[in-house]
C-alpha cells in the first residue's frame, strides 16, 4: 500500500496538470484572436507572438488587460448566425 507522500505527490501532478491545460488554453485563444483581428498589421501581430514566445505570462496578461473587451466583441461576432 502507498504512503501519504504518494497521495501528494498525485494531488500536485494533477494540480499542475490542470495550470499547464488552462495555460496552453489561455496562448492559443490569444493566437486565435490575434489572426482574427483585421486592425492589426502584420508587425503588431508579429511583435504580439513573439513577446508571447520570450515573456509568455507577462505578454497575456497585458494582452488580456488591453485587449480583452475586443477579443470578447470579435469572439461574439463570430458566433453570431
Amino acid at each position: 500500500m502507498g504512503s501519504t507522500t504518494d497521495i501528494w505527490d498525485d494531488i500536485w501532478l494533477f494540480f499542475w496538470t490542470y495550470v499547464f491545460i488552462a495555460y496552453l488554453t489561455v496562448m492559443f485563444s490569444i493566437l486565435a484572436d490575434l489572426f482574427r483581428d483585421d486592425t492589426l498589421s502584420g508587425w503588431a501581430r508579429a511583435a504580439w507572438v513573439l513577446f508571447l514566445v520570450f515573456v509568455p505570462f507577462v505578454t497575456a496578461l497585458v494582452y488580456l488587460v488591453s485587449r480583452g473587451s475586443s477579443m470578447r466583441e470579435r469572439r461574439v461576432l463570430r458566433s453570431a448566425p
